[in-house]
C-alpha cells in the first residue's frame, strides 16, 4: 500500500512539473542585449555610493519617532519616517518650498484624525544623505491636516532597505 501512495505522489509531482514547464514555455524569452550597449560594471567595479551601498542612520527622537532631513526637489524638508504610511506625504508648506503649486485635492485617505484630502504629485527627486530616489509618487495634504510631512513606503520601498535596531533606523 505504501508503494501505491508513493507512486501517486510521484505522478502528481510529474504533472506539476509538466504544468510549470508549459507555463514557462508560454513566457516569451527576453530580447537579446543591444549590440552597442556598454557592458554593465561588475560588482567589484561599481562605485560605493548611492542606493544599496551608502546608508544613513537615524537616531530615535525623544518622542519615540524617527525623523529624516531630506531634500525634495531643491527644498529642505523634515520628515517623520512612517513605515506604515503607504505614501510620502508633504504638508502644503513643504510642497510650496519644493516648487509644487496649487492642484486638485481630489484624493482621499483615512488618517489617525479622520479623512483627509490629498493632491497626488510626482516628486522629481528625494534625497536623504547620499540616498537618492527619482520620480517618487507622493501626495500633498490639505492645509492643517498634518503637522509634519511623512516619509512613507512610496519612498522607503525604493531605496533598498530599512532596518530598525534598538534606537537606530538605517536607510540603505
Amino acid at each position: 500500500m505504501a508503494g501505491k501512495g508513493f507512486f501517486v505522489v510521484a505522478v502528481l509531482g510529474l504533472v506539476g512539473l509538466v504544468r510549470v514547464a508549459e507555463q514557462m514555455a508560454a513566457v516569451p524569452a527576453p530580447p537579446p542585449p543591444a549590440v552597442d550597449a556598454p557592458e554593465a560594471p561588475r560588482e567589484a567595479e561599481a562605485p560605493r555610493i548611492g542606493n544599496g551601498y551608502a546608508d544613513v542612520t537615524l537616531e530615535r527622537a525623544a518622542d519615540g519617532h524617527f525623523y529624516a532631513d531630506a531634500r525634495v526637489n531643491a527644498a529642505e524638508v523634515r520628515f517623520l519616517v512612517d513605515t506604515g504610511a503607504s505614501s510620502l506625504v508633504l504638508t502644503q508648506a513643504d510642497a510650496r518650498r519644493a516648487g509644487i503649486g496649487a492642484g486638485d485635492f481630489s484624493a482621499r485617505a483615512l488618517g489617525a484624525g479622520g479623512e483627509v484630502k490629498l493632491m497626488p504629485v510626482v516628486l522629481d527627486r528625494v534625497v536623504v544623505g547620499p540616498i537618492v530616489a527619482h520620480h517618487v509618487a507622493a501626495h500633498v495634504v490639505e492645509d492643517g491636516s498634518l503637522p509634519v510631512s511623512l516619509m512613507g513606503q512610496s519612498y522607503l520601498s525604493r531605496i533598498g532597505s530599512v532596518t530598525i535596531r534598538d534606537d537606530a533606523m538605517v536607510l540603505r
